[in-house]
Order: structure tokens, then sequence, then C-alpha cells
């Protein structure tokens, strides 16, 4: 049998590692790839983030792709456990056509 001394603690759960300056910036650059190359191919992309520390890093996220594709991204909660991020585009942005009560015409 093993000595009491053998026994290791066990990192509690909900415990967080924060990450290093590097770390961070790796990460949201890693991220920042993947995502920017789904808003690539297809206009909009969803990511995981189950912790208030990710969505805030996904927003920074965010404005790297908008940097890298040269054009509006928006990123919003999805649920609870995820993020949607979306290629603005200047129809988007501009609201209903000019002129357009929202009413239908009898």
């Amino acid at each position: 049998m093993g000595d009491a001394r053998d026994v290791q603690e066990v990192p509690q759960e909900g415990v967080r590692t924060p990450l290093t300056a590097e770390e961070e910036l790796r990460s949201r650059s890693v991220f920042a790839t993947e995502i920017g190359a789904q808003l690539a191919r297809q206009g909009w992309a969803v990511f995981p983030a189950h912790t208030p520390e990710e969505r805030i890093r996904l927003f920074a996220v965010a404005r790297i792709i908008e940097e890298r594709l040269g054009c509006r991204v928006e990123a919003v909660p999805e649920d609870v456990c995820s993020m949607r991020f979306t290629v603005v585009t200047a129809a988007h942005e501009a609201g209903p056509a000019a002129g357009a009560s929202g009413q239908l015409d009898a």
C-alpha cells in the first residue's frame, strides 16, 4: 500500500486556469482562422462559448476577423452555450429599403 503522502490533490470542478497573454493571443488567432474560414464560405458560423470568459474572447475574435476580411462581423449569443457570427452586409446595416413603411398596401 502507498503512503498517504503519495496522494495528489485532484483539481476542483469549476476551477479555471487563466491563459497567459501569449496563449490568449494564440487561441484568438486560431479561433479567428477557423471561424473566418467558415464565414468566408457561408456567411455565418456558430462556435461554442460556455463561460463569460469565452464569450468575451469571441467578441474580440470577431474584431480580428473584421480586420482580416475587411467587412463588419457581428457576434451574438445564439443560446447559453454558443455564439453566432454573421458577416454584416451594407443592406443589413441600412435596414428596410428606403420608402418601405412595413405595411401592406390595400
